[in-house]
């Protein structure tokens, strides 16, 4: 395990997604959501977490294993056309983690969420 990536993890609280993202900010997502779900059968969930638990750092959870949980979890797969996608950061790793239900995601691509997924991170750093 990375000494950095622990550190990282052990000082982000729940503080660090209200900072990074204050209510306004989540309202304004949620209606950006509601928004683009009106155009098509995607049923969308955003999820943002600080840091993985000290149990899931030392046992190397990814943040593409955590999403994947997450995703399994919150029932997102659980949709009536197969069209539920998840949108997942992980903060403390400046991880944005894209999980899509086989349907969608057969109509959409992997090589068009890694795009999306490598736009939000650079947004992110960016500020």
């Amino acid at each position: 395990m990375q000494v950095i990536r622990f550190l990282k993890h052990i000082v982000s609280g729940p503080w660090r997604v209200r900072l990074a993202f204050p209510l306004r900010s989540l309202q304004a997502i949620e209606a950006a959501i509601t928004e683009s779900e009106a155009l098509h059968l995607g049923e969308i969930r955003f999820v943002v977490e600080s840091a993985l638990e000290i149990g899931e750092l030392l046992q190397g959870v990814t943040p593409r294993q955590r999403a994947l949980e997450v995703f399994s979890q919150c029932r997102i797969w659980d949709t009536e056309h197969n069209s539920g996608v998840l949108i997942y950061l992980l903060l403390a790793d400046r991880d944005v983690e894209i999980i899509a239900d086989r349907a969608i995601h057969a109509r959409v691509g992997e090589a068009v969420w890694a795009g999306v997924c490598k736009q939000m991170e650079a947004q992110f750093r960016a500020g």
